[in-house]
């Protein structure tokens, strides 16, 4: 196996001393000649500097973790593209780990980027996870919660979830449905329960009782879903609460035979790449991904910069409902 290349050899290729390659490697200006041959040696040795080694003597890895529940949600798969250019901007990578709504898999988590001595952790946590929980895993290390509260000793960036709800809920409201069904499982989740107050409050300025199906996942959604649906009860109309809920609503849908023309009214969470396709076309309330993520991304770096004063910042932005035929618009 090939030794790996050092510092030293390139200084030795280049005919200069080790202190100049790495001012060099850190962008610190030397003549350009010198800088001519540092560079045609890096390349021709392949070296790499050792990041961990790195690490170790300035006390910064150029890692950042994150957490999420999972990827396969549209929501945080649209966010992941937009945390890797934001690292990438600041010359830094990325750890992703999903703990997939497990607080034991999140703590496994949080120790693993420990070890590794990320500089911050940016992490839309599971249910009933709380603030010790975090320090007592990664202790100092800089934090952001992303889509996720459960303290406001800690830094985050949400959705407006509770006046998304209640405007989804409202456009229902104003088409004539009388019987508005809320539907999601894991309610415990944060956004849900934001999304279901605003829902609430929606009809309770109507004085309009709240109908909520729920379930433990979202496997046990779809009979509890196609239950009601059978009932004399049925939902004049649909508010589901993300775009898994909403793929339940649809297979549930289409087990039961129902035509595009028989659907309940829905509204949806998410504008997901082929909500404007199907028949008919879902309208929903789009979070604007992107420049929560951005926000996420600034605030985590600017702790880890030390920039920003002891004050922690909740950062709320508004989502926006995006009108189409499946609630009754036309």
């Amino acid at each position: 196996m090939k030794k790996r290349s050092t510092v030293i050899d390139v200084a030795r290729m280049a005919n200069v001393g080790p202190s100049t390659v790495s001012r060099f490697l850190r962008g610190v200006k030397v003549k350009p000649e010198i800088a001519r041959r540092v560079a045609q040696a890096v390349e021709t040795l392949r070296y790499e500097p050792d990041q961990t080694a790195r690490a170790l003597r300035v006390g910064r890895s150029r890692t950042i973790g994150v957490i999420l529940p999972k990827v396969s949600n549209v929501f945080f798969s649209q966010s992941v593209q937009t945390i890797e250019e934001e690292a990438r901007k600041r010359g830094c990578a990325v750890i992703l780990l999903t703990h997939q709504d497990s607080l034991h898999q999140q703590a496994e988590h949080l120790a693993t980027l420990r070890r590794y001595r990320v500089d911050g952790v940016l992490i839309a946590a599971t249910a009933r996870t709380t603030r010790q929980d975090i320090e007592s895993a990664i202790h100092s290390v800089p934090v952001v919660a992303f889509d996720s509260f459960f303290s406001d000793e800690v830094d985050a960036v949400l959705l407006r979830n509770r006046e998304a709800g209640r405007v989804a809920t409202e456009h229902l409201l104003r088409h004539g449905y009388a019987n508005v069904t809320c539907v999601t499982a894991k309610p415990e989740i944060y956004s849900f329960k934001e999304r279901i107050a605003g829902y609430i409050e929606a009809l309770a300025a109507h004085q309009l009782a709240p109908q909520l199906i729920t379930a433990p996942d979202y496997e046990q959604l779809k009979f509890v879903l196609a239950a009601a649906i059978r009932s004399r009860n049925r939902p004049a109309a649909i508010l589901s609460l993300s775009d898994f809920a909403t793929l339940t609503i649809f297979t549930t849908f289409s087990e039961l035979g129902m035509k595009p023309a028989d659907a309940v009214p829905l509204i949806g969470f998410d504008d997901f790449g082929f909500a404007s396709l199907i028949d008919p076309p879902l309208t929903v309330i789009r979070q604007p991904i992107e420049s929560m993520v951005r926000y996420a991304m600034s605030l985590l770096f600017s702790r880890i910069d030390g920039e920003m004063d002891a004050a922690r910042q909740t950062i709320l932005l508004p989502g926006d409902l995006i009108c189409r035929k499946s609630c009754g618009c036309v």
